[in-house]
Order: structure tokens, then C-alpha cells, then sequence
């Protein structure tokens, strides 16, 4: 006789897996959201300009996260139609191609982070070199290390 392990997503109660599976993904947003507050906020206490670079910043963070949320989101319903079929097989294999979209799309922004960034902040609408180095510096630093977060897609 196999002593399968069942999974918890095919036999926890409704109420219990739901506040079970959503805390730690709210937790997440949560971070998120006031890591963009508390930068803001340190960011203001050095100058001006560099809140206003910050501030051109948002959208390409903004872009990453989205990215990254929008993966996880599809591996897992994927990952959750398969093993509620018991089609363990194809649940491995949909998680896999999730790390690999992960990866590839960390690579993609960090490749954004060396070559992009100026070309960015050259088309935005503003004149201050400062504003645009503190931007530069900013971005670059932050989408190359976007790649430590895996494109946020391994969150499932």
C-alpha cells in the first residue's frame, strides 16, 4: 500500500485554506506597498530631484511587480487545476516552466537595468541632469537586483 501525502489544497476545510493561502500573498502586497512608501519617504530627505526621479522610476517598478504578479497568478491556477484533477505530472510540469518564465523574465529586466535605462530617462520629459542621474543610478540598481526577487513568478 503507497502512503501518498494528500495536498492540502484537496481536503482543508474551504474557510481555513482560504485565510491559510491569502495571508501570505496579502503579506506580500503589503510589503510592496510600503516599500514604495517608506523609499519615498527617505528618498524626499536627500533632495527634491531625487523624489522626482523616484517618482519617474514608479512605472518600470510598477511594470516588474505587474509582470511578476500576472505569472504567478496563471502558474498558479494552472498548477491548482492540475492538482485538483490529481494530475500530479502535469502540475510538476506546469511549475516548472514557472521557474523557467521566472528566471527568464528576471533576466529580461536585469538586461533592461544595464542597457535601457538611459534610453528611459532620455525620452522623459525633463531637463534636469540631476533628475535624470538619480533616476538612472536608482533604476539601474533596483532592475538589476530585481532578479534576486525572480520576477516575483515563484511565489506560488
Amino acid at each position: 500500500m503507497e502512503n501518498v501525502k494528500e495536498n492540502k489544497m484537496g481536503v482543508m476545510p474551504m474557510n481555513k485554506l482560504l485565510i491559510n493561502m491569502s495571508l501570505p500573498m496579502m503579506a506580500s502586497m503589503l510589503v510592496q506597498a510600503l516599500y514604495n512608501i517608506v523609499d519615498s519617504i527617505y528618498v524626499s530627505r536627500i533632495h527634491q530631484d531625487a523624489l522626482t526621479a523616484l517618482n519617474l522610476c514608479f512605472p518600470i517598478q510598477m511594470l516588474v511587480m505587474s509582470f511578476g504578479m500576472g505569472m504567478a497568478t496563471g502558474v498558479n491556477a494552472l498548477v491548482s487545476r492540475a492538482l485538483g484533477e490529481k494530475d500530479n505530472e502535469r502540475a510538476d510540469k506546469v511549475a516548472m516552466n514557472g521557474v523557467f518564465l521566472s528566471i527568464a523574465s528576471a533576466v529580461i529586466f536585469f538586461l533592461f537595468g544595464l542597457f535601457l535605462v538611459k534610453p528611459y530617462f532620455a525620452i522623459q520629459n525633463t531637463n534636469t541632469q540631476q533628475i535624470k542621474d538619480f533616476g538612472i543610478q536608482y533604476l539601474t540598481i533596483n532592475l538589476i537586483w530585481a532578479i534576486s526577487s525572480g520576477g516575483r513568478a515563484l511565489d506560488f
